[in-house]
């Protein structure tokens, strides 16, 4: 039986500016790249890095970040280059994502 690869998506809604820096900086490090603001993928299941768990929940515990959500959200790689612009085009930044292509220029 062959196995899929997955990607997995992390978003999130950050009530707190200075909480909001750290969980960028703190998932940049553990190896997602930026999709959009609040939006990240990486090749890691997040669900499964206790380390990086522990040091998010200890972030998102802060009284000020009250409100704050996270979510983890594991898909296929095959289904993620099915996603498309609002007009129907293919991201450009697509095969980078997905690891066919190893520099992206903008």
């Amino acid at each position: 039986m062959a196995t899929s690869t997955y990607l997995y998506i992390i978003m999130y809604d950050i009530t707190h500016g200075r909480t909001l820096q750290k969980v960028a900086k703190l998932t940049e490090q553990y190896g997602y790249e930026r999709i959009n603001y609040s939006v990240w993928y990486g090749a890691g299941n997040p669900s499964k890095n206790i380390e990086f768990r522990t040091k998010l929940k200890t972030l998102l515990d802060n009284a000020e970040a009250k409100g704050s959500r996270m979510y983890f959200l594991p898909i296929k790689a095959k289904d993620m280059e099915k996603m498309r612009t609002h007009d129907g085009k293919k991201l450009a930044e697509m095969d980078y994502w997905l690891g066919k292509q190893k520099t992206l220029f903008f």
